[in-house]
């Protein structure tokens, strides 16, 4: 966090050149996305490639004026090389993310390093959702 609040999204972008993106997946260059459509995540589960950068877009396409979170404890925790933009309102505790809150229409665009073998549960627990998704880095 501290990395990318000194060198911007400049110095990430750099370092997905820097580092190489898998050539084998469309994902890497526009992410995985996860849509919320009738009180859940679509998919729900996602698997990344281990020890690299990953991109995650979630959108709330829901039709209702339904309001959704994205929180994970994993995925936000103290230490997690994470880059977070959108349309959606980023709260933070201190220097990290918290929780992102997204209205219909609204998107945000996460990009992490993902460590290999680990798992990413995130969900959307606001107004009682209990909305769960994982991401699994291999």
């Amino acid at each position: 966090m501290y990395l990318l609040s000194k060198c911007g999204l400049a110095g990430f972008a750099l370092a997905l050149v820097l580092f190489g993106l898998p050539s084998s997946s469309p994902a890497w260059i526009f992410g995985d996305v996860v849509t919320i459509e009738q009180l859940s995540f679509h998919p729900d589960s996602i698997k990344v490639p281990g020890d690299s950068f990953a991109v995650l877009v979630v959108q709330n396409r829901e039709e209702a004026p339904i309001l959704h979170e994205v929180t994970s404890q994993n995925l936000f925790e103290s230490g997690t090389l994470i880059q977070v933009l959108g349309t959606g309102q980023i709260e933070y505790s201190g220097k990290r993310v918290s929780r992102i809150l997204l209205y219909p229409g609204e998107e945000v665009v996460i990009w992490f390093y993902a460590e290999k073998g680990r798992a990413y549960p995130f969900q959307c627990n606001i107004n009682g959702h209990s909305m769960q998704g994982i991401i699994r880095a291999s």
